[in-house]
């Protein structure tokens, strides 16, 4: 599975120079492991619920969280430990009382990672990992499908942008986290996962899907009739800059007099990618506005380093175009750079950084939204095409009529 935050979900890097995903050592790594050396210490020390409260009490615990009262907690600790008829792990106890700090927020998008979630995430921006390939986010309580992988089991099994999963080998998804679903979903090659799916008002659809090593190759391109270059991007991950640059060259090497830039069904990643994309054919001005909790403003600009400023371009985007997708497309609308074609998008506007804990996991927090240069907020709302063509199935695999559009309203720019 890729990150179906999410999963999908636009971890920052730092924008200093080598990576914009943000180590912070967050207040929340300091309650966390307070915790667990308290948990630990004073059940081998005494073995007693009274004590454990006893010296939790001002004790390391940061000053400004100092009348917090976590009685119930310890009080709920002993409980388990006294009457719980199995073993009770104390590491996982901590890790479920930062799991259910962080789902206390209500926002599907600031989850903890254990150990062993941060390594499925972690296995994703390299781009290979087994499971199903699809993206999936948290939408209105439900898991819905943001884009399943062209060529991946998903796909191959008819999944769509916009199902809705209901079960996932018959256990309801409403209870669960996004990474619980995810790590439900993810498993060897060659192994099988069932998953209920909804669509529109049709009844259930039962899937049974083969899961197998995913790779995710984020840019492809290929040179179409009439000097039409066609680039089409599926995430941005930590791949994409590099694999971009290295069709540059074959572009220009072919003459190219126009561009079509494919954003179907990618679901996003990180931010920095995004934003060099963008940059790739926007010379200066903002490609996207972060917005803070405390009004604050921040613009990221175009890094001026380019090859494509002046080449017409056009871009493909349809309901599976989520996040930095829409990051893309939302600056080269507003600048006036290029025509969106296709559908609406999913409406996906905030930002998330990873935050590593020092006792190990990671916390992902929503930090800000994002706007598009005019400053339109595209979470929940998307952005409408400039030129609306709905896509049309065909039995033809070759055939493909927003691409034939897009190919028309670029040749009506070339010169």
């Amino acid at each position: 599975m890729v990150q179906e935050e999410i999963v999908k979900i636009d971890p920052k890097e730092k924008r200093n120079g080598s990576n914009r995903f943000i180590v912070v050592i967050v207040i929340m790594a300091f309650i966390a492991n307070a915790i667990g050396f308290f948990i630990i210490g004073a059940y081998f020390a005494t073995k007693s619920p009274d004590i454990v409260k006893q010296k939790l009490v001002n004790t390391q615990a940061p000053v400004k969280y100092k009348d917090i009262d976590f009685s119930r907690f310890w009080e709920a600790v002993g409980m388990l430990e006294a009457k719980y008829i199995g073993d009770v792990d104390y590491s996982k106890l901590v890790d479920g009382a930062i799991a259910g700090m962080t789902a206390s927020l209500g926002d599907p998008f600031t989850t903890y990672f254990d150990t062993k979630t941060l390594g499925l995430f972690n296995s994703e921006v390299t781009g290979t990992f087994e499971g199903i390939g699809a993206e999936v986010t948290a939408r209105d309580g439900k898991l819905v499908v943001i884009a399943p992988l062209e060529g991946a089991p998903a796909e191959k099994a008819g999944v769509k942008p916009g199902d809705i999963i209901g079960l996932i080998d018959g256990k309801d998804v409403s209870s669960m986290t996004i990474d619980e679903a995810i790590l439900m979903m993810r498993g060897k090659k060659g192994t099988e996962v069932k998953l209920s799916i909804i669509r529109g008002t049709e009844k259930p659809i039962e899937l049974t899907i083969k899961r197998d090593v995913i790779n995710v190759k984020s840019v492809e391109y290929k040179q179409l009739d009439g000097g039409v270059a066609y680039v089409r991007v599926l995430r941005f991950d930590n791949t994409t800059k590099s694999l971009f640059d290295l069709f540059v060259s074959e572009i220009k090497k072919n003459g190219s007099k126009g561009l079509i830039l494919d954003l179907r069904n990618n679901p996003g990643g990180y931010l920095d990618a995004a934003v060099d994309l963008s940059s790739e054919f926007i010379k200066d001005g903002p490609i996207v506005i972060e917005q803070y909790k405390d009004g604050r403003r921040d613009t990221i600009n175009a890094t001026g380093k380019g090859n494509f400023f002046d080449i017409p371009m056009n871009v493909l985007v349809n309901e599976g175009s989520a996040s930095g997708s829409e990051i893309v497309a939302g600056a080269i609308k507003d600048l006036k750079r290029g025509l969106l074609i296709g559908e609406k998008t999913f409406g996906k506007g905030s930002v998330q950084e990873m935050t590593p804990l020092t006792t190990g996991g990671a916390l992902k927090i929503t930090v800000a939204k994002w706007l598009t240069p005019n400053g339109t907020t595209i979470d929940k709302n998307g952005l409408n095409p400039d030129i609306e063509v709905k896509y049309e199935d065909s039995s033809d695999i070759n055939k493909d009529n927003q691409l034939d559009r897009a190919v028309e309203e670029i040749k009506k720019l070339i010169k």
